[in-house]
C-alpha cells in the first residue's frame, strides 16, 4: 500500500491536484512547487509550533513522488527522496549523498533554505513520531 491510500480525503485532493499540476513539469520545476507549498502552508499555520504542518507537507511530498515517480539522477528530485517518508528513496537518496558529498552543495546552491528545510524535518520527525503500520 502506499502512502497516497492512507491520507484522509482532503490531503489526497491535494495530491491529485499537484500531481496533475507538476505531471508535465520537471523535476526542478516540480521542487520549486513542493518547497513553494510548505512555505505557504507555515505563513497560513495557526498553530504556534509548526511541527505537524511540516509532516504533513512531507506526507504530501511523499504522495506526490509516488504518483510522479522519482528520478534520483535530478539533484532536486533526489532531495526530495531524502526527507521523503518512503524509506527506501530515503536510503536510497541517503547513500548518494554520502557517497558524493556535492549534492548538498548543488541543494544549497538551488535553494539556500534546503538545510534548514531538512532541519526542520529532522525536528519535526523527532517532536512527533511516527508510527510505523509495524509498530501500530
Amino acid at each position: 500500500m502506499t502512502l497516497y491510500e492512507h491520507l484522509p480525503a482532503d490531503i489526497r485532493e491535494t495530491v491529485d491536484a499537484l500531481v496533475t499540476e507538476l505531471r508535465p513539469q520537471p523535476w526542478p520545476t516540480r521542487f520549486f512547487a513542493l518547497i513553494g507549498l510548505l512555505g505557504e502552508k507555515l505563513e497560513a499555520r495557526r498553530e504556534a509550533e509548526p511541527w505537524h504542518l511540516i509532516q504533513q507537507w512531507t506526507g504530501i511530498v511523499t504522495a506526490t513522488m509516488e504518483h510522479l515517480l522519482p528520478d534520483s539522477s535530478v539533484v532536486e528530485c533526489l532531495g526530495l527522496m531524502s526527507i521523503s517518508f518512503n524509506d527506501q528513496w530515503r536510503a536510497q537518496a541517503l547513500g548518494q549523498i554520502e557517497r558524493d558529498p556535492t549534492v548538498l552543495d548543488r541543494l544549497v546552491a538551488i535553494c539556500p533554505d534546503w538545510e534548514d528545510i531538512v532541519e526542520s524535518v529532522i525536528e519535526a520527525n523527532q517532536r512527533r513520531p511516527i508510527k510505523s503500520a509495524r509498530g501500530r
